[in-house]
């Protein structure tokens, strides 16, 4: 027979799935009228954007565009142009046990682009991404707890965090932006958009959130003379979601995404200047734990029949990390075959950060690709790529060991231009996201009775057994198959391992 059991339960999040695509993108571009000829391509970009991304039928669906685009010299003045096209994707994944309250996570990673110019007005581009998704859902496992009296159980208490909710939130924030103190607009040449929340508060089943988007943007200032100037410019925003299971007391962990984005030059009749009329998809992911301990069996046996107790693996979650890390990264760009009189902007091209859980905490390890922008002596457009390495342990998560979510960006870059032809860089960045402290234990699922094999009582009137220093009570218990709580009781024991060699009195049922 099965002893009947109170069934406790708990939530864990469960990754069902982990995974990557690849995407390819080939783009035959011919310049519009209003563009001038190629002198001398800068670079080729390939910019994916996520627009939306379901998960239905056990099936999740990826749908987006990717941005294909140009920086080169134009032929006659010299000055620098771009050109773009946008080329559609769409990807499917198939999901297993996709139960209710789950999160989606996908980012994307550039591998390549080959780019061929086929005349000045025409270019022929070749490229890849990597599309990366990953589905996690909320897992509920019970801790086995027998009710009958006659089954002794060894119990031991760990920090366990029940997952109380698993919730995720697409939204969008929409701004004019005045430019009126900056140089006029005239077309954009590239632009870099990211985000990350301030601050977080949990009521009742929502969650009031505070964050900023960084704007980063290269433009033409005037298309006459070709010169170029920077907008950097800090939109904070705020957005209720519902998050059901958040409460004032959950430790909650947070990541936030830019799916995509769209930057347009507003016109107005009534001002010298136009507007940039921005849009952008974001996407929060949070999860809320509620923390404290719990007893697990770690064994057990019946003290009336022979009985067989199953054993499976626990995984619990036994802490929470909010990943919130700050700082600085430093590097040197040599400039070979010419010499710089003037650095135009570094921006990121794309920071490929992965990281990592161990027994040290979480590290972060990646590379940075910083893209400067110059002029040489004779003034003519300069373009050079760097990778700035990456790798540092999270000091915000040193407790844990489990990545679940996290987003690395690039918060602001300053450089300095050397007396001997090289760039100072100097990069802050931030990682922000959510980790969690797994823990695996040996515990009991269920013990068997055999209620037709009883156990057979000690005739002997009194049992001594001499026991040896490390020894533990619970396996002289269960040999003797009498309780631990009457032996140590019946020994004034008060450790349930002996401290040294001593005699023992072995109590009868």
């Amino acid at each position: 027979m099965e002893f009947n059991q109170e069934n406790r339960t708990f939530r864990a999040p469960a990754i069902v799935l982990d995974t990557v695509a690849e995407q390819l993108t080939d783009v035959d571009l011919t310049l519009p009228d209003y563009c001038p000829d190629i002198e001398k391509i800068l670079k080729c970009t390939l910019v994916p954007q996520i627009q939306s991304k379901t998960l239905s039928g056990g099936q999740l669906q990826v749908d987006g565009v990717c941005v294909v685009s140009v920086l080169y010299v134009e032929r006659e003045k010299k000055s620098i142009r771009s050109c773009g096209h946008t080329v559609g994707f769409s990807q499917s994944f198939t999901v297993k046990d996709a139960s209710e309250g789950y999160i989606i996570l996908t980012k994307t990673r550039p591998e390549y682009i080959n780019c061929r110019a086929l005349s000045p007005r025409r270019l022929v581009m070749h490229g890849a991404f990597s599309l990366y998704a990953r589905v996690i859902t909320a897992k509920t496992t019970e801790l086995f707890e027998p009710e009958q009296s006659s089954l002794e159980t060894l119990k031991k208490s760990v920090p366990l965090s029940d997952l109380k909710a698993n919730c995720q939130e697409q939204f969008a924030v929409s701004e004019q932006i005045s430019v009126a103190d900056k140089p006029a607009v005239e077309a954009v040449l590239y632009s870099k958009v990211t985000a990350g929340l301030t601050d977080a508060k949990a009521v009742s089943g929502k969650l009031l959130l505070n964050g900023e988007i960084n704007i980063n943007m290269f433009y033409l200032s005037d298309i006459e003379t070709g010169e170029t100037a920077k907008l950097n410019y800090l939109l904070p925003f705020q957005q209720i979601i519902d998050c059901e299971g958040v409460e004032e007391d959950t430790e909650n962990i947070f990541s936030v995404e830019v799916m995509s984005y769209d930057i347009r030059l507003k016109n107005d009749i009534l001002s010298d200047k136009p507007a940039i009329s921005f849009d952008a998809m974001l996407c929060v992911s949070a999860q809320g734990y509620s923390t404290g301990e719990a007893d697990i069996i770690t064994d057990a046996y019946c003290t009336e029949f022979a009985c067989a107790p199953q054993f499976a693996e626990l995984g619990v979650v036994g802490g929470v990390c909010e990943i919130g890390d700050t700082f600085i990264q430093k590097t040197t760009a040599k400039i070979d075959g010419c010499k710089l009189s003037k650095v135009l902007d570094i921006y990121a091209d794309s920071v490929a950060c992965e990281t990592f859980g161990g027994t040290d905490g979480v590290s972060a390890k990646g590379k940075i690709n910083l893209c400067i922008l110059a002029l040489d002596e004779e003034n003519t457009p300069v373009f050079v790529e760097r990778a700035c390495e990456l790798d540092r342990l999270l000091p915000s998560a040193e407790s844990c060991n489990t990545v679940l979510f996290a987003n690395a960006r690039v918060i602001s870059i300053s450089y300095r231009l050397t007396e001997d032809n090289a760039v100072d860089i100097r990069c802050e960045l931030k990682i922000s996201g959510g980790a969690v402290n797994s823990e695996k234990y040996k515990a009991v699922s269920s013990v068997e009775i055999f209620d037709d094999k009883p156990v057979k009582p000690d005739v002997c009137a009194l049992t001594l057994y001499y026991a040896s220093e490390g020894e533990s009570l619970w396996d002289i218990a269960k040999k003797h198959n009498t309780c631990l709580e009457l032996l140590m009781s019946e020994n004034e024991l008060e450790n349930s391992v002996l401290g040294s060699d001593q005699m023992l009195l072995i109590p009868k049922l």
